[in-house]
C-alpha cells in the first residue's frame, strides 16, 4: 500500500522553473500610456524598445488588426450570401457567386491569377510601395474642407 502511494508523484509533470522577467524601463512611454501596466510599466522581455522602432510596430500592429476585422466581415458576408455581381476570372468563366462558401474549397477554387494578384497587394501593402507621400491639409490631402483635391 505504501508503495502505491509513494509512486503517485511520479505520474505529475515536472515543475517548471522560468526564469524572472523585468519591466523594462523605457523612457519613451508616460504612465497611462496603452500598454503601460501599473505594476510593471512596460514589460518588454526581449528588450525590443531599446533596439528597434516601436512606432513602426504599432503602425503594424493596426493594419494588421484592420486585415483581419475585413476579413472576418468577409466571412460573414459570404456565409449570409452576399455576393459580387460579375465574374471574378473570365477566362476561366468562373463567377462570384459560383465560389464556394468553404475555407479549402474556396481556396482551391481561386484561380492562380487571383492568387498572384493576393500576393502582389499583400506584398505592397507590407512594403508601403504604393504609398503617397503625404500632402498639405487637414486630412494629408491638398485643399477643400474635406481634405480633396478638387
Amino acid at each position: 500500500m505504501l508503495s502505491i502511494h509513494s509512486a503517485v508523484p511520479a505520474f505529475s509533470a515536472p515543475t517548471v522553473v522560468r526564469a524572472p522577467t523585468r519591466a523594462v524601463g523605457a523612457t519613451m512611454f508616460n504612465e497611462g500610456d496603452i500598454g503601460v501596466t501599473p505594476p510593471l510599466g512596460v514589460w518588454d522581455p526581449l528588450g525590443l524598445i531599446e533596439k528597434r522602432d516601436m512606432r513602426r510596430y504599432e503602425i503594424m500592429e493596426i493594419k494588421h488588426g484592420r486585415s483581419a476585422m475585413l476579413g472576418f466581415v468577409h466571412i460573414l458576408a459570404i456565409h449570409a450570401g452576399v455576393r459580387l455581381p460579375g465574374y471574378l476570372s473570365q477566362a476561366a468563366g468562373l463567377k462570384f457567386a459560383d465560389m464556394p462558401v468553404g475555407c479549402f474549397a474556396s481556396l482551391e477554387a481561386t484561380p492562380t491569377a487571383g492568387w498572384l494578384q493576393i500576393m502582389i497587394v499583400t506584398a505592397m501593402a507590407e512594403t508601403g510601395a504604393g504609398n503617397v507621400p503625404d500632402l498639405p491639409g487637414p486630412s494629408g490631402l491638398a485643399g477643400g474642407p474635406t481634405g480633396l483635391v478638387k
